[in-house]
């Protein structure tokens, strides 16, 4: 699932237009930022916080909700917020990538947070948006 919501994301046209990139590609990533350069802004950094296994009686009934948290970094909170729309966007409709089934995701919480000074003197401005993202194989 992972590696179909990455392409998924970095594949939409709503996200490649608010995103940053890196080496051609839109800064959507798991785990860290690939860059402090300027160009590299709006970033978006996924990681899954809850593994989301639905079960009945027999076990694991095949829908999994996995709570996913989306940490963006603009370098002003305009780009943080469209990005963050962006993604929001992509992510509340259905769609089948690389044979995952994502029915539409529902935000689940999120947050402000206070800007960052980091490598390079530039300031970013963090939102973070989790989401509970079901979806079937």
């Amino acid at each position: 699932m992972e590696e179909a919501l990455l392409s998924r994301l970095r594949a939409s046209a709503a996200v490649i237009a608010a995103a940053g990139a890196y080496n051609g590609r839109p800064t959507i990533d798991y785990g860290e930022r690939v860059s402090n350069a300027d160009a590299a802004f709006p970033a978006a950094v996924l990681s899954i916080i809850s593994p989301g296994a639905s079960y009945d009686h027999g076990g694991r009934d095949g829908l999994s909700q996995p709570r996913l948290r989306c940490k963006i970094f603009g370098v002003t909170p305009y780009t943080a917020w469209l990005l963050a729309r962006a993604i929001t966007d992509e992510l509340e409709t259905a769609k089948t990538v690389n044979g995952v089934r994502f029915h539409r995701a529902r935000v689940a919480g999120g947050v402000d947070l206070d800007p960052e000074d980091i490598e390079g003197g530039l300031t970013v401005f963090p939102r973070v948006r989790d989401f509970f993202l079901p979806y079937t194989l």
